[in-house]
């Protein structure tokens, strides 16, 4: 069975155009003006066409390993080109479509935000597209998960990041619309609780499952879905509302919502169900986020077939939580697939040593009769017992005063959950040379690793830092390094230069969080060497050789000069070679003072003596208040100077004295430039 599970999957990444690599690990591209991300149980198709940009449909690639008939099949409708399913973003009461323009029925009349991103592959398995709508940007990010009831990657996470980056706070809401799907079966009921809900229905938050499911018929299942409300690395919903697709794709926040109504569109045969998922609006903000996910995919229900048969459901892992209890539901499905009615029909559930009833529940409940073809859910609800761990089974059954009795036995895994350890690297050792560090930028590298039993879903890496060191340009203060599954650890960096902070340890925080974990800071320091304060003579051009008759500029520049008030400079250059343009209006301010300059109109305070004869300039400048700053590095002043004949020679300064603004004197050592006159 599961060989030819294979088959189906790489003819069906044949058809994306995704193969060039081994068929079980996750791989991309784009078809159709789709960009598709896919595994071997589901794919995620992301439309990146001119109109209904960033809607999204997932169907099946292999599906269920251990079921045939569910391979290649739609979970949401729009396999090829999808568009029924969008999401709406409301910002101080008004809505907006997110994504691209449409001409179909499903959102029309708008308005629309703006894609500032269209969809795009980015950490090799997340599609992410990014829209922008009044004062708020928008980024949904669609990847794999792992489903509660199956524990493989066979779920799509659904996350929308919405960052207001206006300057005042906003009410932002979102409402989420999904056009479910299975196989061929457009109107398939779902399972909710003890429910089978085919009719307008909706829960409150206080009242919110942990699940659903969809399913047509246990006697011969197509395709088990399943959307996650509650649990690890999801984000509840306010309100879920289950109602036909005709309704909800019209009117793009509420709707026509009819309790009682089956889901059929008006003016149609054939049932259309859809699910939309209410986030109500809070306030954010300036330059806060909020980040909105839900998981949906396949379901894991274990099947026995038989007159009366029989499916159930439950989380496929567990991990205790060490403040409260924890519980689970256990969801029993029975159906009638015989030829007569089941009379007297009971189910109980069998625990072992590790789980237990939640108080005030039977272990035995009594379904009665059941007609031919009808179906019901029973739900129990479990508790792990303290000290409870590894692998336990327990055991649904079913009997009938006239059938045979039926029974599934299901296992759960108790683990201890997901737990981040981070460790920092870095920078390498930092070298000055000529008065700058080396290398800049440089990486600080941060490992995450899991040490818990449970998959740490969604892990980012927060870089902090409050002063002294800035991220390189591009580089992005938030880094994801995705799911980390028990035992792994996965290397996030960033690129890193010191600005004019004068320290030596500069402090930072990494600060580390998932779905699955409290956030977790790691404060440290970075030691950065000290640079010399040094000053240097230069040509403009930067070429020591000057043309006879041609000006020319000498620049002097300071590096690391640290709350400089007074400048004062000794310089000589040989006056058989060179004499300066103009005498003392030779001698202008340098560009560190260009800004003050321009700004306030105002000259810098200078004081400038040149002696052709002996050829020495003495130059004095008065640093303003707004110019004084903890590390100046640039150009001083500069010298105008024209060559008068060809030979060689050398500039020296002899002297650089700076007075610091608390009235500390530094004399810097001297410094020469080596000059070549030409005749052209």
């Amino acid at each position: 069975m599961r060989h030819r599970k294979i088959i189906g999957l790489v003819l069906l990444l044949t058809l994306y155009g995704l193969t060039g690599g081994a068929w079980a690990t996750t791989q991309n591209g784009a078809a159709n003006n789709n960009v598709i991300i896919a595994n071997e149980y589901i794919a995620v198709i992301v439309n990146a066409g001119v109109e209904n940009t960033g809607r999204f449909s997932i169907n099946t690639t292999g599906g269920d390993p251990d079921r045939i008939g569910d391979e290649n099949k739609p979970l949401v409708y729009g396999m090829a080109d999808p568009w029924t399913s969008y999401t709406t973003i409301q910002v101080d009461g008004e809505n907006f479509v997110f994504g691209g323009r449409t001409q179909t029925s499903a959102g029309r009349k708008g308005p629309f935000g703006k894609v500032s991103r269209e969809p795009e592959v980015v950490e090799e398995n997340i599609v992410r597209t990014v829209c922008k709508i009044g004062p708020v940007e928008v980024e949904q990010t669609l990847s794999f998960t792992r489903s509660t009831t199956t524990g493989l990657k066979d779920t799509a996470r659904v996350a929308y990041t919405l960052t207001n980056i206006d300057n005042q706070p906003h009410q932002i809401g979102m409402r989420l619309m999904l056009d479910t799907m299975l196989g061929s079966n457009d109107g398939a009921p779902y399972r909710v609780k003890d429910q089978s809900v085919t009719t307008d229905t909706y829960f409150k938050k206080d009242d919110m499952p942990d699940f659903w499911q969809a399913f047509d018929s246990l006697g011969d299942p197509q395709v088990m879905s399943q959307g996650t409300l509650l649990g690890v690395g999801v984000t509840p919903p306010d309100r879920v509302y289950f109602s036909n697709w005709g309704v909800l794709a019209e009117r793009i926040w509420d709707f026509d919502f009819q309790p009682g109504r089956i889901f059929l569109r008006k003016g149609e045969f054939e049932l259309d169900s859809a699910i939309a998922m209410f986030w109500d609006p809070i306030r954010i903000e300036p330059g806060e986020s909020v980040t909105w996910v839900t998981h949906y995919g396949l379901g894991g229900i274990t099947i026995a077939p038989g007159k009366l048969s029989l499916g159930v459901t439950s989380p496929a892992v567990v991990a205790p939580s060490k403040d409260e209890p924890t519980r689970f539901p256990v969801i029993a499905y029975l159906e009638n697939t015989g030829e007569g009615d089941a009379r007297d029909v009971r189910a109980a559930i069998q625990l072992p040593k590790g789980l237990s009833l939640v108080e005030g529940q039977e272990s035995v409940a009594r379904v009665g009769n059941l007609p031919v073809g009808e179906s019901v859910q029973l739900v129990w609800q479990l508790e792990v017992d303290v000290g409870a761990k590894d692998e336990l089974s327990y055991t649904v059954r079913v009997e009938a005063a006239n059938s045979e009795p039926n029974q599934v036995r299901r296992q759960i895994r108790i683990v201890s959950p997901a737990r981040l350890t981070t460790e920092v690297v870095g920078p390498p050792h930092l070298m000055v040379e000529n008065g700058r560090l080396q290398p800049v930028p440089f990486a600080v590298r941060a490992t995450i690793q899991n040490v818990g039993e449970m998959d740490a879903p969604w892990v980012q890496a927060e870089w902090q830092a409050p002063l002294g060191l800035e991220l390189a340009p591009g580089e992005s203060r938030i880094k994801l390094a995705g799911d980390i599954s028990p035992g792994t650890a996965k290397t996030v960096q960033w690129f890193l230069m010191p600005t004019n902070i004068a320290s030596d340890n500069l402090p930072y925080s990494v600060k580390v969080q998932s779905g699955a974990t409290e956030p977790q800071v790691n404060n440290g320091f970075i030691s950065i060497p000290q640079l010399p304060q040094m000053v240097s003579l230069a040509v403009e051009d930067k070429s020591p050789r000057v043309i006879v008759d041609e000006p020319h500029k000498v620049i002097v520049r300071g590096l690391n000069l640290r709350n400089i008030r007074e400048t004062e400079l000794i310089l000589r250059y040989p006056v058989g070679l060179l004499r300066v343009v103009g005498g003392r209006l030779g001698v202008e301010p340098g560009r560190v003072f260009g800004p003050y300059i321009e700004s306030t109109g105002n000259q810098i305070p200078m004081q400038v003596d040149v002696d052709p004869e002996l050829g020495l300039i003495w130059i004095r400048i008065s640093h303003p208040e707004e110019t004084i700053v903890e590390r100046l590095t640039g150009s001083l002043c500069a010298l105008r100077m024209i060559g008068i004949k060809a030979g060689q020679g050398r500039i020296y300064l002899d002297s650089a004295r700076f007075t610091t603004s608390s009235g500390q004197v530094v004399e810097l050592g001297a410094s020469e430039l080596s000059i070549s006159v030409i005749q052209q």
